[in-house]
């Protein structure tokens, strides 16, 4: 009676939850068929975050072996590509020729004037020493000196054709260049370095490679004879200074006629520009003032109380000067008539109306005429600020300019003076070291002059292949791991019982069939001898369990649609059947029922829901021995409130009298992620089997639904891995069964089909 008060619960909830939902949505009732999109048990960050963890936690060696397998076109698409990248560059990359020479570093420099031998400029004792005498090769220094020996034509031979650098570095200096170009390799376990220089002309690499390798014997030399002479030494600090002073002049010179513009402005279109501004300003100057005039006059008439008719200005104004002659007509006109009328008369009254409105009319002319001037005066006013300030501004530009030009001719002189001077002192020191040649010599010796192959240094396609290849394959396998790491779906053992914490109870292949009723019927067909002996080992492995072997009512159900749970449920329950056990299939998923259909069974014969609907009894809605000890319960006709039925008592009285006539139940129930009907069948259930198609189902997912299994307290048995593929089955499962019982079986197969192929021909 305990399932009958959960089903009883589940009955009340239900009609709530249906009319939440409405019809046609989330489960697929109302209108037809099929599952929505609504799902249940949402997983979060965290639950990802640990099944990361999870992931690097379980996977062994096996493991990554059998992802490379499954991902082994990504590895070689990866190869293809990078390979072919690099032989496309190496083709199509202008060609460069590489010059290089020997030098050698002795151990003590000859002495010849009697410097003393045991100075530490004349000995190299070890590899410090000596990689030491490396980093001078390779410092600045050298580079300054080599770049100073070329002449301008050289210089840009040596520097234009790289000078414009890459996306990332930008423009070059001429130093730059040959420093990126300059490579000096110390051989090991020797005191011999390797001096070499890059460029695409052969001439100009072997050039600059003897330049280097002049540059750093001379230069050794005069550093030794420098330490040896206090005046050389004197002469090279000066030296050094007077660079340090003209270079930062040279810098101030550069910035100052950027900053001022000095390259772009010229000095008599500046000067044409101020005469211009100027005679403007002149101009408005003059209308300033001679409207300033008639202002004052403007004012100084209107403080007086006198007529502004008697300025020139306002009476000439084109308004005013047509209606003055107007007025003076009316007003002798009303002289006259008031000599001749009396005040009252008719005529005179007229008259003075019209001269009250002339007078009017001009008194409101003077005033737009009192109002435009003043605007115009104004702006006069204005226009003459604006000329003047922009003199007063360009006059401030030139004076600037001026003095911005005077200092770069000071600059200028001071340059060249400096320069002289410097070159003078170097003269100096260069006279005073060859007085000293007889007496110090280099502790670096050119070993081998430059020379330079005839093939381009950057054209070896087989070293560029190699690279290719091992570059592919770094990317390759780092592309494979990352997707690895991503990868949450469901395909080994591992998976399954480390991840899901649950048996893995059986592997079943993919069939190569593609017909319903021959996956449904497999094992009674018995064609496919792996999948017979893979649902045995299901049998089996539910026969030893402790729970699973006295369950007389099975449901099985799967995260989502198509992942054969139906396949399972029907050569399951003929798998108990073979073995003698009297088994009912049930198709429990009303609202995309498969079952029957997959059998080929005809829709009009018994069915669940006719019963359910009091239209046959019990007997006529089983369709009895499919195969022997088989029967097959169906959905039969249309179910328009799925929920209803199975939450119905009668569903549970149907279900308790099935146990008393069969010795095993299967239910075939939706999959959890998508309805949530099976948890209320759930109750009416002895266990569940979770099928998980290969390689298709994320494990937080099935985690999320396996909790909601748990909450049930209807123990899961365990996991049956369906579609495995074949060529994955050695390496997701660990085991070589698969593989052993293929060369077992293999020739009895080959026998029989052989065997029938005979008879067949015998018969025709």
């Amino acid at each position: 009676m305990q399932a009958g008060e959960k089903t009883e619960d589940h009955s009340q909830e239900t009609p709530r939850d249906e009319g939440a939902r409405g019809p046609g949505y989330g489960y697929g009732y109302g209108y037809g068929y099929g599952y929505g999109k609504q799902g249940y048990g949402g997983v979060g960050v965290s639950d990802a975050l640990n099944n990361v963890s999870e992931t690097l936690q379980s996977r062994s060696i096996a493991d990554y072996l059998a992802i490379f397998r499954e991902r082994i076109w990504y590895l070689i698409l990866s190869i293809f590509i990078v390979l072919t990248a690099g032989l496309v560059y190496t083709y199509n990359v202008v060609p460069e020729y590489t010059a290089q020479g020997r030098m050698q570093v002795l151990r003590q420099a000859f002495n010849i004037g009697g410097t003393d031998r045991n100075s530490a400029e004349t000995r190299v004792m070890g590899q410090d020493d000596f990689m030491t005498q490396v980093e001078i090769m390779m410092s600045e220094q050298i580079i300054t000196r080599v770049q100073n020996r070329l002449t301008q034509s050289e210089l840009s031979e040596v520097v234009d054709p790289y000078r414009d650098g890459t996306v990332f570095s930008g423009p070059l200096s001429p130093l730059e260049v040959i420093a990126r170009h300059r490579m000096v390799s110390p051989k090991k376990a020797t005191f011999i370095a390797t001096v070499s220089y890059t460029h695409r002309s052969r001439e100009i690499a072997k050039k600059m490679t003897d330049y280097f390798i002049d540059e750093i014997s001379k230069y050794n030399m005069e550093m030794r004879s420098i330490r040896a002479n206090p005046v050389i030494e004197s002469t090279r600090v000066k030296i050094a200074q007077l660079e340090k002073k003209v270079e930062d002049e040279r810098r101030e010179r550069v910035e100052l006629v950027k900053r001022e513009g000095l390259t772009t402005i010229d000095m008599g279109t500046v000067a044409s520009e101020l005469s211009q501004i100027n005679a403007v300003r002149d101009t408005e100057q003059k209308n300033y003032e001679d409207l300033l005039a008639v202002f004052n006059e403007i004012q100084k008439t209107k403080a007086e109380g006198k007529s502004l008719l008697t300025q020139p200005v306002i009476a000439n104004n084109t308004l005013v000067a047509t209606l003055l002659p107007r007025v003076s007509e009316l007003r002798i006109s009303f002289n006259g008539m008031l000599e001749k009328y009396g005040k009252n008369h008719p005529n005179l009254i007229q008259v003075t109306q019209q001269l009250e409105a002339a007078d009017a009319e001009l008194n409101t002319a003077v005033k737009k005429s009192e109002s435009e001037f003043t605007s115009n005066f104004i702006a006069s006013k204005r226009r003459y600020e604006t000329a003047q300030r922009r003199a007063s501004e360009k006059v401030a530009i030139i004076e600037r300019l001026r003095e911005a030009d005077m200092q770069r001719e000071t600059l200028d002189i001071q340059i060249k003076n400096d320069t002289e001077l410097l070159q003078r002192l170097r003269i100096s020191m260069e006279e005073q070291s060859l007085n000293l040649t007889g007496t110090s010599t280099s502790i670096v010796q050119p070993l081998d002059s430059a020379s330079v192959p005839s093939l381009p240094s950057n054209k070896n396609f087989l070293m560029n292949g190699i690279f290719g290849i091992v570059g592919g394959i770094a990317l390759g396998s780092g592309l494979i791991i990352l997707l690895s790491f991503l990868d949450d779906k469901i395909k080994s053992v591992k998976d399954v019982e480390v991840s899901l914490n649950l048996p893995l109870l059986a592997s079943i292949f993919r069939m190569r069939t593609k017909d319903p009723k021959d996956r449904s019927t497999a094992v009674a067909r018995g064609k496919d001898r792996n999948i017979v002996e893979s649902f045995i080992s299901l049998y089996s492995a539910l026969k030893i369990g402790d729970f699973s072997r006295t369950a007389k009512i099975l449901s099985v159900t799967s995260t989502t649609p198509s992942e054969g749970k139906t396949f399972i449920s029907t050569n399951l329950g003929m798998t108990y059947a073979n073995h003698g056990e009297k088994t009912l299939v049930i198709d429990g998923d009303l609202r995309l029922p498969n079952v029957g259909s997959s059998l080929g069974l005809d829709a009009s014969q018994g069915g669940l829901t006719r019963y359910m609907e009091d239209a046959i009894s019990l007997d006529e809605a089983i369709l009895k021995d499919f195969i022997p000890n088989c029967d097959i319960l169906p959905v039969g006709a249309y179910c328009k409130n799925p929920t209803h039925i199975i939450n119905s008592k009668k569903f549970v009285t149907m279900m308790e009298e099935l146990k008393t006539r069969y010795d095993r139940i299967i239910i075939d129930t939706p999959p959890i992620g998508v309805v949530s009907d099976i948890l209320n069948i759930l109750p009416l259930c002895d266990g569940v089997l979770y099928t998980i198609r290969f390689n298709a189902v994320q494990r937080i997912v099935v985690k999320s639904n396996l909790r909601r299994l748990e909450e049930t307290k209807v123990p899961v048995f365990g996991v049956v891995m369906n579609q495995m593929e074949r060529h994955s089955a050695h390496y997701y499962t660990h085991s070589t069964y698969h593989e052993s019982y293929s060369r077992y079986y293999g020739k009895a197969d080959t026998e029989e089909s052989a065997k029938e192929q005979t008879v067949a021909s015998e018969e025709k």
